[in-house]
This record gives C-alpha cells, structure tokens and sequence, in this order.
C-alpha cells in the first residue's frame, strides 16, 4: 500500500511540474475570454471561449502537456513567391495597357461586343487576344491572392509569437522554426444558461524560435487553437 501511495503522489507531482510552464497562459486565456477580454486576447491567443455562446471557465486543472516538437518555417521562401506573384501580375498590367492603348478602338469595340460575337478581320484577332489576355490577367490576380495568403497565414503565428512594438521583427526575412505542444485541461465551465458542467479541452500552443542577424530570438508561447474533447464522467448542475 505504502509503495502504491508513493507511486501515486510521484504521479500527481508529475502531473503538476508538467502542467506548470502551461498554467499562466491558460489561466490568462479562460480568464480574459470569460470576461469577453479581446484586446488582451489578440495579444497571445487566436482563439477564445465565447462565454455567451460555449460559456466561461469557472476553474481548471491541466491533465497532460504533450511532448514539444518543431517543424521548419518556410516564411523567406513564400515571402519570394508573393513577390514574384506580384512582378509578374505588375510586368503583365503593364503590357496590358500598352496593348490597350495602341489598340484602344478595336478594344472598345470588342469589350462592347463581347467575347462570343463573331467578328472578322483585325476586330477577330483583337477580340482573341484581348479575352486571352483577360484571362492570364484573372489568373495572375489569383495567384498573387493565393500566394499572400499563404505567406500571411504561415506567418501569423511567428509574428504573435515574437511581436514587440520596441523592436519589430520582419518574420518573413527569418529562418526558424515553430515549436508546438498541448495542453489538456479538465473545467469546469458555467454555460451560457446558468448551469455548470465539467468539460475536457485541448488547447494548442505554438512560438517562433527565429534565427536573427543579432542572434537567436525565443518567442513567447501563444495560444493558436483550442478543441472540446470528451470528458470521462461528465455531469451537470443546475
């Protein structure tokens, strides 16, 4: 019995120390999302517990963090991809408009006529090209679209993770990588309509570890993404 008891607390202490770098941030996340908090949270987390929609952590317990790990950002590489986007879509305006305007009549015409008339002559070709180029124009727009979001969707974490009014970090001119863990809490949460109810949460925390021109930069842990898993024994009150 004395060996199991022993067995048990080292398995508690466990528990807590693994628990214990991950109870502030939690703590400030259940806390500023129960107060409905926005601007405190947009300054560490992506996500928050809407308390008049998903209701308000009361109290919490951390049950397990998992193992950090890491995956390479490749916010230098889209960062040039934007921009080539970008060129190439600004190079292609540019030869757009010239032709436009050499061929400014017969544009007009044809844009009047639109693209399934049946035309002849230099008005055909004008016709073919111009829609032609329509096109390529449609598709570059998408492609510059596509590849910002990429960048700012890769970035976003890294620029919360490392933001500093006193000394802006440009992320996308960085190596590094993102180290990510969870969090699992065990809460009790007062819902929307007054009755409380015991709730199991996963909670994802990510930072940037970037390698700058003056040395390495650690960023701070922020909450990007938090899920409901399912609560062994779950009861209610009212």
């Amino acid at each position: 019995m004395r060996r199991t008891l022993v067995a048990s607390l080292a398995t508690v202490v466990l528990v807590a120390c693994s628990g214990a770098a991950e109870q502030p941030i939690l703590n400030q996340l259940f806390t500023a999302s129960r107060l409905h908090d926005t601007t405190t949270l947009n300054g560490f987390s992506m996500v928050e517990l809407d308390p008049q929609k998903q209701g308000s952590v009361l109290n919490f317990a951390i049950t397990s963090v998992t193992p950090e790990s890491r995956k390479p950002l490749v916010l230098k590489s889209l960062a040039k991809t934007y921009e080539d986007a970008k060129a190439e879509d600004a190079a292609f305006n540019k030869r757009n408009d010239e032709y436009a305007q050499q061929n400014v009549e017969a544009v007009t015409r044809v844009a009047k006529a639109g693209r399934d008339a049946k035309l002849k002559g230099q008005d055909a070709e004008v016709q073919a090209t111009w829609f032609r180029m329509l096109d390529e124009g449609r598709d570059l727009s998408r492609k510059v679209s596509d590849a910002k979001r990429r960048l700012s969707s890769e970035s976003a974490v890294a620029e919360m993770s490392v933001a500093d009014p006193r000394n802006p970090v440009d992320v996308t001119k960085l190596e590094g990588d993102i180290e990510s863990k969870e969090a699992t809490v065990d809460a009790n949460v007062r819902l929307p309509g007054g009755q409380t109810t015991r709730k199991n949460y996963v909670v994802t925390m990510q930072r940037a570890l970037l390698k700058g021109p003056k040395g390495d930069i650690t960023g701070r842990w922020i909450v990007t993404a938090m899920k409901e898993a399912a609560a062994t024994g779950a009861t209610k009150t009212s």
